[in-house]
């Protein structure tokens, strides 16, 4: 049953409107309720529906709950991320701006690379390169082309901001525009490309887009805080003739600016299109101790669209945010793992319980405390998936298959292959549409090896990106180098214990065996007819989306950090390292952005329905290359409300402060704690 605000998002009809949804108010549903009612109730057909998600697995969700809720006859609209629906639109009209239907996407580094080698001419300084690398991707992710006229300005302005001058400004823009072009002529595109390119098609193509806003009658944004300035403009070139756009989302969980989201996005649509704004302030999933006190937490960042979060649920007995206080990380982590491994004894399940941190490092003293005590555990990676050599070659193989073209799949590649190197990979490229065709270039024994590998990329190009890791396994030239590096990680940890090949070869192989079954979700929402390159470029979006959406493993507490635990929700969750310099972030003894920052502490505390413990260590490594160092409590600790609603264990001293009594937070404060204890 609908609650009366949510109740009037779902009976919004047509025009523009925005839903500020604070954080557990039932977002999802109440957008997969008004779908519903669009497509059967006002007879919207599917084609002219799309819902905007911020992860594959957000799609995947709301897909499966849409496609339960729908009769038969009725079409699902289109579901994804803004980077599926401009790969689509590349994919089926690309061409008409020199974009081949089985262009690769290429990942991040192989990309970066492609780029540095680009600009290593005019600029030779890596420092220099670096930033004229940077400054690329703001560009980017403002959404500006660099082959639109109106665009030059605001690229030159952002140029001298970043002071390059008129002639270095010149050389830069002259060695990006043949980035452009080298892609296109290659066949391969970058993340940006997907936003961008799809821009660029709806702006030149006139009536290409008169026709799909002309098609489109209803569009959905979900997590509209997140979206970039690039995203933005994509979704101003395909915004309904109806008008009827709806953006859901929370600026108070706006924690993706470092990678150039814009959270003012919200605000400056409601004031340019006067949208309808409804707001959804009842918070269904956490006690009030955690509702109130995220919601007092986040009314210290001055700039944010107004809403009242509140709580729905009854106060259950002891209902308190605690804080537990240690003397190390070492020690905080066994205490946190003795805490969980109790709780687990008692019959809490594994799954319900999440370790949350800022920096991903912060995760192995927890990983050592909860082996020694036998907690089963995974770590909720996120991109980092893609920093394996293991899955950027598989991916490199399946890029290879849908596009001969890639040459940077090729020089990935070329590791497979004796002999080879970057020299070789230069004489099959030479201009060929199948570099793999041309081993007659090389020394026979390269020659030989280049050829196997051709015949291989071939079988997989027949047997289709279902067959991925079977090819991988099944492949002489890629399993001995998969069992060549495993023997080597053998010889180098056997010094401190006997490691078998077995054990070696296991991440590398989970890994995969991730990214596999994420591509198959990926490829079982397209239709059965779909064509071996719509096959094998949606399976390859994988690499755009990381492992946010990989499976989650029941059985086991969840290890991650914040940021990748946006969306998700456990019945226990603990902050580890609750401290200055983490919480919020501090580099060289400054925080950067601490409205985000204290935005990132409002969604661990909101991720938690029952029971959130902080945990502060008076002396702990932040990861800036000093080690262990003195840290004091996190200055939200006062920001969280009234301290009655804090309980405070304090370890170091083995014994609970007294409700209301602020426990010590330095190490004078702790020596005059100790004094009292005494004198007691």
């Amino acid at each position: 049953m609908l609650d009366p605000d949510q109740a009037n998002v779902v009976a919004h009809e047509e025009g523009p409107a925005a839903v500020l949804a604070g954080a557990g108010s039932g977002k999802t549903r109440c957008t997969t309720e008004r779908a519903a009612r669009r497509l059967t109730e006002s007879r919207v057909p599917g084609a002219g529906m799309v819902l905007l998600t911020f992860t594959n697995k957000a799609a995947g969700e709301m897909r499966e709950r849409l496609a339960a809720r729908l009769p038969n006859g009725v079409d699902l609209p289109w579901i994804g991320t803004f980077h599926s629906f401009g790969n689509q639109l590349l994919r089926r009209y690309g061409r008409l701006i020199g974009v081949p239907r089985n262009a690769t996407l290429m990942d991040s580094e192989d990309a970066r690379r492609m780029l540095d080698a680009l600009l290593a001419g005019p600029f030779s300084d890596k420092v220099r390169r670096q930033k004229a690398m940077d400054l690329h991707e703001v560009i980017s992710a403002n959404g500006l082309d660099i082959t639109h006229p109106a665009d030059l300005q605001p690229i030159k302005e952002r140029m001298d901001a970043a002071g390059f001058g008129p002639v270095a400004a010149s050389r830069l823009m002259q060695r990006l525009r043949r980035y452009d072009r080298e892609k296109r002529e290659a066949g391969v595109l970058d993340f940006s490309d997907l936003i961008l390119l799809p821009a660029r098609l709806l702006r030149q193509e006139t009536a290409l887009a008169a026709d799909l806003r002309g098609t489109l009658q209803d569009v959905t944004v979900d997590e509209a805080q997140d979206t970039d300035g690039a995203q933005f403009r994509l979704l101003g070139e395909m915004i309904p003739e109806n008008r009827t756009v709806l953006l859901v989302g929370d600026d108070d969980q706006a924690i993706y600016e470092w990678r150039h989201a814009r959270p003012d996005n919200m605000r400056d649509f409601i004031e340019q299109h006067r949208a309808t704004v409804y707001r959804l302030e009842r918070n269904y999933r956490s006690t009030p101790a955690i509702v109130n006190g995220g919601a007092t937490l986040v009314r210290n960042n001055a700039s944010r669209l107004e809403k009242n979060p509140y709580p729905v649920r009854t106060a259950p007995a002891g209902d308190h945010i605690r804080l537990e206080l240690h003397g190390d990380a070492e020690q905080m982590a066994e205490r946190l793992a003795d805490r969980i491994r109790k709780a687990l004894d008692q019959g809490v399940p594994p799954e319900q319980v999440a370790v949350l941190y800022r920096k991903n490092r912060l995760a192995r003293p927890v990983e050592s405390a909860l082996l020694r005590l036998g907690v089963p555990y995974r770590i909720k990676a996120g991109m980092d998936l893609l920093s394996f050599a293991d899955v950027r070659m598989m991916l490199a193989a399946g890029r290879l298959a849908a596009n001969r073209r890639d040459v940077r799949a090729l020089s990935r590649l070329a590791d497979l292959v004796p002999g080879l190197g970057s020299r070789g990979v230069g004489r099959l490229m030479d201009g060929s549409e199948n570099p793999l065709a041309n081993a007659w270039r090389l020394t026979p024994q390269a020659a030989a090896a280049v050829e196997r590998l051709a015949r291989a990329i071939e079988t997989l190009q027949t047997r289709g990106p279902a067959q991925l890791l079977d090819w991988c396994l099944q492949t002489p030239l890629f399993n001995d180098w998969l069992v060549a590096r495993a023997r080597r990680s053998v010889q180098a940890r056997n010094g401190a214990g006997r490691v078998g090949l077995d054990t070696a070869l296991r991440p590398a192989l989970s890994r995969m065996g991730t990214v596999q079954r994420a591509m198959a979700r990926r490829l079982d929402t397209l239709p059965a007819d779909a064509t071996p390159e719509a096959r094998w470029g949606t399976a390859l979006e994988i690499i755009a989306a990381g492992t946010e959406e990989a499976d989650a493993t029941d059985g086991r507490v969840t290890l991650c950090s914040i940021h990748a635990a946006k969306g998700l929700e456990w019945p226990a969750v603990h902050v580890f390292g609750f401290s200055e310099g983490l919480m919020p972030m501090a580099r060289e003894g400054a925080v950067a952005n601490l409205a985000e920052e204290r935005r990132l502490a409002y969604v661990a505390i909101t991720r938690a329905q029952s029971e959130l413990v902080l945990h502060h260590a008076d002396r702990i490594d932040m990861g800036n290359g000093r080690g262990e160092e003195a840290a004091v409590v996190s200055r939200f600790l006062d920001e969280l409300g009234p301290r009655a609603a804090i309980r405070q264990l304090d370890h170091r001293l083995s014994q609970t402060a007294r409700v209301g009594e602020r426990a010590p937070t330095n190490r004078e404060d702790w020596l005059q704690a100790m004094r009292r204890v005494v004198d007691r």
